[in-house]
């Protein structure tokens, strides 16, 4: 968003990345994950993060991610207009605030994005009818929706609120002034790890989870929102607390502009043979606050302002972990070693080298 100076930031500020896994580049199957955010005409930005269903049974999974995405930035901008004229007309007031925008979000956000979404998928079969062979991959009795099943991630930053909404695995962590981490999002009982709950589902409205967050009773430098391959290929469980505490310290030591040219390499990493192996997609969506420029600390000088510094002794605890002062591959870089994955693929190296077992009946499936 537009800055009124350099020490105060108009808006959040919204980094995004996306990168295929190295599960999908070995069979050769897309990225089925997706990102999208709209500014909105109220002064606040909308954010959202989907991630298509891997399963066979899901075989538009793809597609069913980017009208995911496209249709919660679209509602949840209306949603936003919709909230500055209720706080407008002075009918809210502080202290039942939260609640009254978390019941405006279940009753109306999330049923618009279901249905919306839902009028997006039919519209595109009627469009393009499923061929014989993606008839093979569906059940005799699955709803059109099946074959587009998708997660959402949605945050809706609007002054001093934040608004957020979710289906399905992923993570949402909130980084306090601190370095300490929030998961504002409620768990949901339902993700095993291998089964996720999804827009396609019968319940989908019921299995959508609101949070509302006042930024003036809780402080925030920024929200990461992301897809489970980032989670999953953390080494600790607990890694948020971590990558809470490196974050808080690069916004101190970094501009924005270093922070924009790191979020592409760590995304590949956790999306690398070595991190998930599964498609990856991040929005780090950072404070006005988090905003603030200062100084670009020399290297190696990294953690001078003595709090939140991180332990530099320590292996990675998340991705990126430790703060180092080398930085990760330069765009040319990673566009070269791209190129000769995709060369390798082309041969079939690669599909040798990373076999992965093929997925069971329930695997990402709603």
């Amino acid at each position: 968003m537009p800055a009124d100076s350099p020490d105060h930031p108009a808006g959040w500020l919204v980094l995004t990345a996306s990168e295929r896994g190295a599960a999908h580049v070995a069979v050769r199957t897309p990225n089925q994950d997706s990102v999208a955010v709209e500014w909105t005409s109220a002064g606040g930005v909308v954010t959202a993060v989907a991630d298509g269903h891997g399963h066979s049974r899901h075989l538009r999974s793809a597609r069913g991610s980017r009208y995911a995405v496209a249709v919660g930035c679209q509602v949840g901008s209306e949603f936003a207009d919709k909230l500055a004229a209720v706080a407008v007309s002075g009918v809210q007031t502080r202290p039942n605030a939260a609640s009254q925008i978390a019941d405006l979000a279940e009753d109306s956000l999330v049923p618009t994005i279901v249905a919306r979404w839902r009028e997006a998928v039919l519209a595109d079969v009627a469009s393009d009818p499923f061929s014989w062979s993606e008839q093979d991959k569906r059940r005799r009795d699955d709803d059109p929706t099946i074959a587009y099943g998708s997660t959402l991630l949605l945050c809706i930053a609007l002054h001093d609120w934040l608004v957020l909404a979710q289906i399905g695995d992923g993570d949402v962590v909130a980084v306090r002034h601190d370095g300490t981490a929030a998961l504002p999002v409620p768990a949901d009982p339902q993700l095993d790890g291998l089964a996720t709950t999804s827009l396609c589902g019968p319940r989908a409205i019921e299995d959508f989870r609101v949070a509302v967050v006042d930024t003036t009773q809780m402080p925030l430098l920024a929200v990461l929102v992301a897809t489970d391959g980032y989670g999953n290929a953390q080494v600790v469980e607990e890694w948020p607390g971590s990558f809470s505490k490196d974050l808080a310290v690069l916004l101190r030591e970094r501009d924005m502009d270093w922070l924009a040219s790191q979020l592409p390499g760590w995304v590949a990493r956790c999306a690398s043979a070595d991190g998930s192996a599964d498609d990856t997609t991040v929005a780090l969506l950072i404070s006005p606050a988090g905003q603030v420029v200062r100084p670009l600390t020399p290297p190696g000088a990294f953690g001078s302002f003595g709090q939140g510094q991180p332990d530099s002794s320590s292996d990675e605890i998340t991705i990126p972990a430790s703060i180092r002062t080398d930085t990760v591959r330069t765009q040319t870089e990673q566009i070269e070693v791209r190129q000769m994955e995709q060369e390798h693929a082309d041969l079939g190296e690669i599909t040798a080298e990373w076999d992965p077992p093929a997925p069971s009946a329930g695997s990402d499936a709603p």
